[in-house]
């Protein structure tokens, strides 16, 4: 008896169970920190995000010391306002800075990368997709990913099978939010939600702010990792020229022995 009791004692040591999780996600293009006429809204922004409650955001279209941005570091500045540990890979250089894609979290990040998505047409082969492990507690973990798509659709398609080829495989749970530039239906999100659960079911419009006529901003999780998605919303605001893109959901528990 005592020598079973120390067999499955060391079992449960081996795969320690990571409890089912309840993470609060939001994805926003913050349009480099402007509305749509262009007056700066860096601090809004970050004050609404703190609101919020969001614990992970993903987002898209931010400068870093650009100068139409007032040279602001704008993921530094949101990181202050929010309370918030952030990080910043870089679509490209632009106007003595960078433009790229951040992210915030509540919880610790690790391990970022700056995985370079193909672009078709345009004056830049790629973009980025920031990529990071974000550590929700001792024995916790999820891959959180966010993107900005291309303009033309044949970019979009090709940057969807990129997101699988990164992201498809991974055995921790995995968040995939972004400005897809791609409404529903379409190919490229058709061929997203094979491997992803879109936390939307209704299509929510997200662009233009403040009155939305389409919806291209989404948060999709990695099927296998979902319990439930208790609420997805899109709040109204005219602090962008998208509107944020808002979700509750709770992850299934899964043991550290799956974890990469």
């Amino acid at each position: 008896m005592l020598r079973l009791q120390l067999i499955l004692s060391i079992l449960f040591c081996c795969t320690q169970v990571v409890m089912a999780q309840k993470i609060t996600v939001m994805s926003y293009n913050i349009h480099h920190g402007a509305d749509k006429d262009e007056q700066d809204r860096v601090k809004e922004i970050g004050a609404f995000i703190k609101s919020s409650g969001a614990d992970i955001v993903g987002l898209q279209e931010v400068d870093s010391v650009c100068k139409r941005s007032g040279r602001v570091d704008q993921m530094k500045k949101l990181s202050e306002i929010t309370g918030m540990h952030y990080a910043f890979v870089r679509h490209f250089e632009y106007q003595g800075g960078a433009y790229g894609m951040g992210i915030l979290s509540r919880y610790p990040i690790e391990h970022v990368h700056n995985k370079r998505m193909t672009l078709l047409k345009g004056k830049s082969p790629s973009t980025a997709m920031i990529v990071a492990d974000i550590v929700c507690g001792s024995s916790k973990k999820v891959v959180f990913a966010s993107a900005h798509f291309a303009l033309d659709d044949s970019s979009r398609l090709l940057q969807a099978h990129e997101v699988i080829s990164y992201l498809g495989e991974e055995k921790y749970p995995v968040i995939f939010t972004g400005d897809l530039n791609a409404e529903p239906g379409t190919p490229e999100i058709r061929y997203l939600k094979k491997y992803f659960t879109e936390t939307d079911a209704k299509n929510i419009f997200t662009f233009p702010a403040p009155v939305a006529t389409k919806k291209i901003d989404y948060i999709f999780i990695r099927k296998p990792h979902l319990k439930k998605i208790k609420q997805h919303t899109v709040p109204v605001n005219a602090l962008s020229d998208h509107l944020p893109v808002m979700a509750e959901i709770k992850l299934k528990e899964m043991s550290m022995e799956h974890g990469r």
